[in-house]
């Protein structure tokens, strides 16, 4: 079941360029970290008080899972991550439901203990979601 809404990911080509950006509005870095599993490194960025963050994902490596977005669309929205509470289980109804899976299983994510799994909704919205799992 979905909980909330996680984070909204941005891409970037650039890490420090996007978090100057972010600065700009106030918002607080909260947490960096690279993902080996889609080859990308991120930044967590956060309003005083609110536990829903901006992503900013780039690419750390030649064969980063963000490259194909750069190239077609350039910086920008990538992903909205919804908090689940058994990413199994929402990650196989999603596949029922139609979404077409980017991740057959859960990889792990970008913060400590946090499992991950990326899907695409559609062409009708051209979506894609990020279902996340702190396994709390």
């Amino acid at each position: 079941m979905i909980l909330r809404i996680d984070h909204v990911g941005l891409v970037t080509a650039d890490l420090a360029a996007a978090a100057s950006s972010l600065a700009l509005l106030d918002l607080k870095h909260t947490y960096a970290d690279d993902v080996p599993a889609y080859g990308v490194a991120t930044s967590f960025w956060q309003c005083p008080g609110d536990t829903t963050s901006i992503e900013l994902v780039a690419p750390a490596r030649p064969d980063a899972a963000v490259h194909g977005h750069l190239a077609r669309l350039g910086p920008g929205l990538n992903h909205v991550a919804f908090e689940v509470d058994d990413i199994d289980a929402d990650l196989a109804a999603l596949q029922d439901r139609g979404a077409i899976l980017v991740d057959e299983t859960p990889c792990q994510g970008g913060r400590p203990g946090l499992r991950v799994a990326f899907a695409h909704l559609g062409p009708a919205t051209g979506l894609l979601v990020e279902l996340v799992d702190y396994g709390r």
